[in-house]
Formats: C-alpha cells, sequence, structure tokens
C-alpha cells in the first residue's frame, strides 16, 4: 500500500466533511456532543527489533570441519563373518573349518584310499568392515541432535528477525443524549516489517551464518555414514567417556558441543524498543471526532429500529471538554526480552554433569570432615530425594488451589486433579524402583561373577604356587642326589688313589727288600 495514495484519499474525504460539517444541523449537533462527552485517548508508535543470542555460534562452527572429517573417514572394527560355501568358492579356512566339516559330516562328499577328505561346503570365512562402535553411533546422535538444535532455531529466526514499526490506538468515549448512551472503544493496531537497519544487518548476519551451519548439517544428515549408521541405535545421556571421546582431540570436541546445546536449550533474544506519543493537536482531534461521527451514522442507518437522536427535543449547545490522553494501556502489548524454550524430555548431559560435579564436591567434604562413606551416601542422597520430592510439591501447591474455586464443585473437580498428579508421581517412583532393582539385580549378578573371577584367581594361584613349591622340592632332592653322589665318586676317586699309594708303596718296599738282597 502507497502511503502517499493513503494521504491523497484523505485529502479528498477530510475536504467533504469539512464543506459537509458547516451546513448540515446533525453534524453540529452530533460533534457538540462528542466534544462534550467524556473521552480518552492512546496512541502510540514505536520500533521494536530483537537482538539474539549468537554466543554458541562460534562453537558450533568451530565443530563443523571436525565433524566432516569423522563422518568422511569414520572409525572401524573387523568383524569376522562366517559363511558356508561350496568348497571351490572358499578362500581362507582355518581350525573352526576342520571342526566345523567334523561336526557336520553330511557336507564329506567321499574321502580317497589315502585319508584325504574332499568336502562339498566348507565353513569360510571373511573380515567385514563395522561401523557399529561407540564413537560412531555417538557421532550420528550428535549430527541428529544438533541438526534439531539449528533447525528450531533457524525457523525462530526467520519470523523474528526483522525490524517492526507497530502503531497502536485506542479510542474510548461516552456521550449521552437524552435516554441514549453511546459508548465508542475503537482499538487498532499496526504491525509492519521496517526497511533494514544495523540489528537487522547483524540479524542478517547471524541467519546467513546458521545458513552455512544448516547446510552443513543438512548434508551430514544425508551422507553415506548417516545411511549406513541407520541400522545402529542412538546414543542416550548419559554419554560413556570412552578413550577416544576423551582423548581424541576430535571427538573430545563434539563431546563439548554436545554439552554445550544441552546447556544452550533456549533461544535468547532482548529487545530494543524506540517509541513516541503521538501529539493529538486540535487537527487531529477534529478528525478522530469526524471518524466517530461517520461510524455512528453508518450504524444508526443500517440499524432495524428507526432510532436517530430525538430532533423533538430542543438542543442546547455543550460545553466543550478537552479528551484525556493516556501514557498507556493494559491492551498495548509489548515484545518482552526473554527466551524460547525447547521441550527436552530426555536426560540432559549438561546437568547431569553438574549434578555429578555437585554430588562429588559433597562426598569430598563429606569424607575429608571424617564422615564414614554409608553415612555420607545416606545425607547426599536423602538431600536429592528432597529436592526431587520438593519440586513435585511446589509443582502441585502453585498450580492447584481448591480453595480459590468458587463451588463445592470446582473443588472436587480440582481435589481429583491434585489426586491424579500423586498418582502419577507414585507411578513414576514406582517405576524408578522398578529400574533401581534391575541396575541393582545386574550389581549383585556382577559382584557374585567378580567373587567367582577373585576365587579362580585364587585357586590359580595356590595351584600356581603349589606347583612351583613342588618344583623346588623336586629341585632340592635333585640337588642333594647330585650333591651326594658327587660325594660318593670323591669317595671313591680317593679309595682308588689310596689303594694305588698303597700297592705303589708296596712295589717300592718290594724292590728295596730285592736289593738288599
Amino acid at each position: 500500500m502507497d502511503e502517499i495514495d493513503v494521504k491523497k484519499y484523505f485529502k479528498k474525504i477530510n475536504t467533504t466533511f469539512v464543506g459537509v460539517n458547516k451546513q448540515d444541523d446533525f453534524a453540529k449537533k452530533f460533534m457538540n456532543l462528542l466534544e462534550s462527552g467524556n473521552t480518552t485517548l492512546y496512541q502510540k508508535e514505536r520500533r521494536e527489533r530483537r537482538i539474539f543470542d549468537d554466543s554458541w555460534m562460534d562453537s558450533v562452527e568451530g565443530v563443523i570441519p571436525v565433524i566432516d572429517k569423522l563422518t568422511r573417514n569414520p572409525r572401524e572394527t573387523l568383524k569376522k563373518v562366517s559363511q558356508v560355501v561350496p568348497v571351490e568358492r572358499a578362500k581362507r579356512i582355518d581350525s573352526d573349518t576342520i571342526r566345523h566339516l567334523a561336526q557336520n559330516t553330511h557336507l564329506i562328499k567321499n574321502i580317497d584310499e589315502s585319508g584325504v577328505v574332499v568336502p562339498t561346503k566348507v565353513l569360510t570365512y571373511y573380515n567385514e568392515a563395522d561401523l557399529g562402535t561407540y564413537e560412531n553411533r555417538f557421532l550420528r546422535s550428535l549430527v541428529d541432535k544438533l541438526y534439531i538444535f539449528i533447525e528450531k532455531r533457524y525457523d525462530l529466526i526467520v519470523e523474528k528477525m526483522h525490524t517492526e514499526y507497530v502503531n497502536y490506538l485506542n479510542i474510548k468515549s461516552e456521550v449521552e443524549w437524552e435516554q441514549a448512551t453511546i459508548e465508542y472503544d475503537v482499538t487498532m493496531r499496526i504491525n509492519q516489517t521496517m526497511p533494514k537497519d544495523e540489528i537487522d544487518v547483524k540479524n542478517q548476519e547471524l541467519f546467513d551464518r546458521m545458513t552455512y551451519i544448516r547446510t552443513a548439517i543438512t548434508n551430514f544428515k544425508m551422507s553415506e555414514f548417516m545411511r549406513e549408521m541407520r541400522q545402529f541405535a542412538p546414543v542416550t545421556p548419559p554419554i560413556m567417556k570412552t578413550n577416544v571421546i576423551m582423548k581424541n582431540q576430535d571427538f573430545r570436541q563434539c563431546y563439548y558441543l554436545w554439552v554445550l546445546m544441552d546447556q544452550v536449550d533456549r533461544i535468547g533474544y532482548d529487545v530494543e524498543v524506540f517509541e513516541r506519543d503521538v501529539e493529538f493537536d486540535d487537527s487531529y482531534l477534529n478528525e478522530i471526532e469526524n471518524m466517530l461521527m461517520v461510524l455512528y451514522a453508518t450504524i444508526a442507518n443500517n440499524q432495524i429500529d428507526e432510532f436517530v437522536i430525538a430532533q423533538e427535543v430542543p438542543f442546547e449547545y455543550r460545553k466543550s471538554k478537552r479528551p484525556r490522553i493516556k501514557k498507556s494501556d493494559s491492551n498495548d502489548q509489548y515484545v518482552q526480552p526473554g527466551y524460547y524454550e525447547f521441550e527436552n524430555n530426555k536426560l540432559n548431559q549438561y546437568y547431569l554433569d553438574q549434578i555429578r560435579s555437585t554430588n562429588y564436591s559433597r562426598f569430598k567434604s563429606l569424607q575429608e570432615a571424617g564422615i564414614p562413606l554409608e553415612e555420607s551416601i545416606d545425607i547426599v542422597f536423602q538431600q536429592i530425594n528432597m529436592i526431587s520430592n520438593a519440586v513435585y510439591e511446589d509443582y502441585i501447591k502453585f498450580t492447584f488451589n481448591p480453595e480459590e474455586e468458587k463451588t463445592l464443585e470446582e473443588k472436587i473437580r480440582l481435589q481429583e486433579k491434585i489426586l491424579e498428579v500423586y498418582r502419577q508421581i507414585e507411578k513414576i517412583k514406582r517405576e524408578d524402583m522398578r529400574q533401581l532393582s534391575t541396575n541393582k539385580a545386574i550389581a549383585l549378578l556382577n559382584l557374585r561373577n567378580f567373587q567367582d573371577e577373585l576365587k579362580r584367581a585364587k585357586k590359580l594361584e595356590q595351584e600356581e604356587k603349589a606347583r612351583e613349591e613342588e618344583e623346588a622340592r623336586l629341585a632340592a632332592l635333585e640337588e642333594k642326589q647330585l650333591k651326594l653322589e658327587d660325594e660318593d665318586d670323591k669317595q671313591r676317586q680317593l679309595a682308588r688313589a689310596r689303594k694305588i699309594l698303597e700297592e705303589a708303596e708296596k712295589e717300592r718296599k718290594k724292590k728295596k727288600q730285592d736289593a738288599k738282597s
């Protein structure tokens, strides 16, 4: 709509009003009635613009190349896949092949005279790349989470990014004539998008950055990696801090982005408002009165009963009153700075980390104070339970108040809602206890497995110790035997040497004896 055309049209009809009002008796009388009535005027013009929070943008933009790198080169593990194939197609065999053939003799074609087995089919295997690692599932879930994160913010910024012009007018007037009372309550609001200003430029830059991120995330969603990962279940908080996620720089950045998205679970924006009160000069007031008079005449011309302001009663011109100008109006709603919150029923990793950190601090403080572990656990978890119960009670207290209801039926209806909330809370607690019992049973099973493993380890240790002691005993016996044998050998050698000496001594004496004779 062209503003110049509007003003031209108004000048044309206003010229007509001026001419008619000077000559028409009804116009003279009704204008006097309006001027003598109780009239309240309110009008504001303002410009409203939103300044969006973009503190998270740098972190998201910084992780985009990392996600691109990880999705293009995903981590894989080799999975051994076995299958029975005709023998001529078998490329690899191992001990499992022999074992399988021995268990399935119907696959043996024949055995020749030399004992060579000729099978028809054999068990073979091949190595297949497996993408179903926890890290890849985490990456797939991160892309899905980031896609929703960006889409919600993108849609809101598209809707709210531009500066808006608001012109709000409210007219209230009351005119009395004989038995007639004419009340006006006219409201008009004009909302219009303004030409670009500096905030629009900044929001446009934010929008362009978000468009780039949105395009990148959409490409990730359409990638080969995401198509292959559809067969694997996504991860849910709490996120497992595996060695790869915590020690690999790329995955660590992705983890921190996950926590950031849990932390920034709303879109924040501030609102700047530039406004002015419209001045109601005499000319503008006269134009508004003309509009009210035409409105009355239009309705009176189309009403069923032929009622107009009584003409037979002599009309006395009344004293004019200046309209009251209001500076505020409860129906003129300003855009408020705030947040659009996004519902998330899943466990939030950011708040989980905060609770975990707080609990660790409490446990540490209690332990340093010398309080036993069991008593420390009672203190911390009783406090957590008190907080959760207080949340339930606070919700019920501030949502339902039967005392404010007027009738007993309404009080009963509201009390039934309160009872239903308590039943729902009991259901939640029962499910929590059921899950806690399951976790307790798993913990007990793990404890027994660990105890059995410890018994086996101790038994193996004792057997190993007994074996070593037996080996040591046998070694000692063998060494002792060797020593005895060495001693016997030495004694034999000494006896032999003694015998040789004795024989030599006898030979010497004999020779000496022969020499004398």
